[in-house]
């Protein structure tokens, strides 16, 4: 499930970057993660793209397409693009830090091990909290990914009552914190007494229809969208001299 703040997020950041600098009659098609890509991109006679290739299809109608790119996806699925994302160290260590903040001793980090940038977060939060001295531990998906969303719930609810408790739990992004917030209900763990839950993307719907409302760290996706069409910018100019 994509985060759709993310990505708003991103386009605000190169609207912002086209008023200051050019103007660019800008097509936006909105799919899904696991779309195909539209049909009519074969024949698109544009002059660049900013592409979140999310999967192979849409890396692959990609690859045939002879115009500058910049790829603005973790999942890099075009290695050789140009390519710009959130720092997820910086993202990490914010919530690792507000988490130590509030006097926890065990941490714990609650992502999906499908996406780049999830597991770089995992990554950076361990490391965050290792440093600190402390333990994490990480959530593992009984049944791997293939779970519906009550199914995914029910899981981390097994998971989150196996935790040596008071714990924080940092959540890849807010929709996994809040199927956090869920399991605990479920069980009956006490938020935030037993279980401190932090997310990330900070989607103001999402974050106050979970129960208690969910704390979130803040990504700079305005800065991440601006950079991507500045970048974008470049490589038109390279690309152009060229021909």
């Amino acid at each position: 499930r994509p985060p759709i703040s993310y990505a708003r997020g991103l386009l605000r950041g190169i609207v912002s970057y086209i008023r200051e600098h050019r103007p660019w009659s800008l097509y936006l098609s909105e799919h899904n993660r696991g779309d195909k890509p539209p049909g009519w991109l074969a024949h698109w006679n544009g002059h660049g793209i900013i592409a979140r290739i999310e999967n192979v299809f849409i890396a692959e109608a990609l690859r045939g397409l002879n115009v500058p790119m910049v790829d603005v996806s973790a999942a890099r699925l075009i290695p050789s693009l140009p390519w710009f994302e959130t720092d997820d160290g910086a993202i990490a260590h914010l919530a690792a830090e507000h988490l130590l903040e509030r006097g926890f001793k065990q941490f714990a980090f609650a992502g999906d091990e499908r996406f780049n940038w999830s597991n770089w977060r995992c990554e950076h939060f361990q490391n965050c909290i290792r440093a600190a001295g402390c333990s994490c531990f990480i959530y593992r998906p009984t049944r791997g990914s293939d779970l519906d969303d009550e199914e995914q719930v029910d899981d981390l609810a097994q998971w989150i009552t196996g935790l040596p408790k008071p714990a924080g739990i940092m959540s890849c992004y807010d929709f996994r914190g809040q199927q956090v917030l869920d399991a605990c209900r479920r069980t009956g763990v006490a938020v935030p007494e037993e279980v401190a839950v932090i997310g990330v993307d900070n989607d103001d719907m999402l974050c106050e229809l979970s129960d208690p409302p969910l704390s979130s760290v803040i990504p700079n996706t305005h800065r991440t969208g601006y950079e991507a069409a500045k970048l974008l910018d470049l490589e038109r100019g390279h690309f152009y001299k060229k021909m």
